[in-house]
């Protein structure tokens, strides 16, 4: 087990934890999918949760902790990834991802979802280097599969916008 995934195991429990108390102030019949949604990301964590325990103290790869800690009687070892895992971290593209994301929300007041979400991910693809060709199939797909899930199956309203509404 290492420390990014305690990190990421709180992570989620807390977003689970803030969601259901913001779902359990909706009407009971709008609490059904955000629950299963909410039930399901539990799930799939605790889960995770599981295998890293498992693997931890003694699962079938025990002989995977490193260093001094393999032997008879050695205790398990939280190995410390984060040096690794931060060691391409580009301090610019984590803040133009932050900027960008409170600007989707402003841009999405005025303009309305569609719209402000075409904007916003052209913006970080075209930030981050992605191709016109995964940025035009990522567009389309991910706005059909939005439309088709929110606006027809659901029939959830989107934001329209202060211009559009």
């Amino acid at each position: 087990m290492t420390r990014s995934d305690i990190g990421i195991v709180v992570i989620i429990y807390a977003t689970c934890l803030l969601f259901l108390t913001m779902t359990l102030k909706l009407k009971a019949a709008a609490q059904v999918y955000p629950l299963c949604l909410i039930g399901g990301l539990a799930l799939l964590n605790t889960l995770y949760l599981g295998t890293r325990l498992w693997r931890l103290f003694g699962g079938r790869a025990a002989q995977d902790v490193p260093g001094d800690a393999k032997g008879p009687g050695a205790r398990p070892a939280l190995v410390n990834d984060l040096p690794e895992i931060f060691a391409n971290f580009v301090p610019g593209q984590f803040l133009f991802i932050v900027i960008a994301s409170v600007a989707y929300l402003a841009l999405m007041h005025f303009v309305g979802f569609y719209p402000a979400g075409l904007v916003s991910m052209l913006a970080v693809m075209r930030r981050l280097r992605v191709p016109p060709l995964h940025m035009g199939v990522t567009l389309a797909v991910l706005g059909a599969l939005i439309y088709a899930v929110f606006t027809l199956f659901l029939k959830v309203p989107l934001p329209r916008g202060i211009l559009f509404g």
